[in-house]
């Protein structure tokens, strides 16, 4: 087959092509945080998207399970409905564009062939310059499920053949890993960090929007009493109990990973940092993104150069 001269599928540069949004790349950025549960976006990268949003940038937040489960007293159709509603304060909270939550209930998402084309499509509706997720390696059966789905759809989504009733768009995502503290099969790496310690108001009241979470289910994980939970009425005794109860998962990440703080921050000693790994799935972000995450206060401590292996 002869295809010189054929117009290719795609409708920009090849995405498949590391580096080409150099040329291409256009504020706004648009980031795409897809967790398993509606709460999971929340927990790691509240702070992160509050700066994107402050700046003018485009984020959406993404739950690939309901949410059904998590809950010691309801019945699970009424907690899924409680915390749909719960990510739609976060929308008001946090000022992000959407907060999508698929129809897969808890414990229950698997990287089929259809969640795949599914995730496959919503991503190039949105078309994101970076998508964050959790690590493969995650304790939570539906959090390595959604590991796998955004890899197998990350370099899917420039497959103009895989689900060709929506176009492939002209960029596909940098992923980045969610911070977390386990070591199989390799510890986090903190390739990018950003303080985030002037968002702590906005952090502990995006916390707070799943109260299902944070004043029930959680509680006794987070290691508190249900009876030391102030009342729905003082809503100010509450957003203190969270800041009490469950910041730690944030605050805590400037200590644990102070050596890469120090590095990036060098003696501020930031409150609140929020780390990311570099994923080898995507490609690489480009120097127009990475100056741009800079502008805004993040630190890229990991080498410019990029330890991507292209595969031919």
């Amino acid at each position: 087959m002869d295809v010189r001269g054929m117009k290719s599928k795609f409708p920009g540069a090849d995405p498949r092509v590391p580096g080409f949004t150099d040329r291409n790349f256009k504020p706004p950025l648009r980031v795409m945080v897809i967790g398993a549960h509606p709460d999971d976006p929340d927990v790691r990268c509240s702070g992160f998207a509050r700066t994107l949003v402050e700046a003018g940038h485009r984020v959406r937040f993404v739950a690939l399970c309901n949410g059904d489960k998590g809950h010691q007293f309801m019945d699970s159709p009424d907690v899924a409905r409680r915390r749909y509603g719960e990510t739609r304060n976060v929308i008001k909270t946090l000022g992000i564009e959407d907060y999508y939550v698929n129809d897969v209930p808890d414990c229950m998402l698997e990287p089929t062939l259809e969640e795949r084309a599914k995730l496959t499509k919503l991503i190039r509706e949105f078309a994101p310059h970076i998508i964050i997720t959790h690590r493969p390696g995650d304790y939570h059966c539906d959090h390595r499920a959604a590991a796998i789905l955004v890899q197998d759809a990350t370099y899917l989504v420039g497959v103009p053949l895989w689900c060709p009733d929506v176009p492939v768009p002209d960029t596909i995502p940098t992923v980045l890993f969610i911070a977390d503290r386990f070591s199989t099969p390799h510890p986090f790496r903190p390739d990018f960090v950003i303080d985030v310690s002037r968002h702590e108001d906005v952090i502990a009241r995006t916390f707070a929007c799943h109260e299902s979470q944070m004043f029930e289910w959680l509680v006794p994980e987070h290691g508190f009493s249900l009876d030391d939970v102030p009342p729905e009425s003082d809503r100010e005794g509450r957003l203190e109990f969270v800041r009490k109860s469950a910041l730690h998962l944030i605050t805590d990440m400037a200590h644990v990973f102070s050596d890469a703080v120090e590095k990036a921050y060098p003696g501020r000693n930031p409150h609140i940092v929020e780390a990311y790994e570099k994923s080898e799935y995507g490609r690489p972000p480009v120097k127009a993104e990475r100056d741009l995450l800079e502008s805004l206060g993040g630190r890229w401590i990991d080498s410019t150069e990029s330890k991507w292996t292209q595969v031919k």
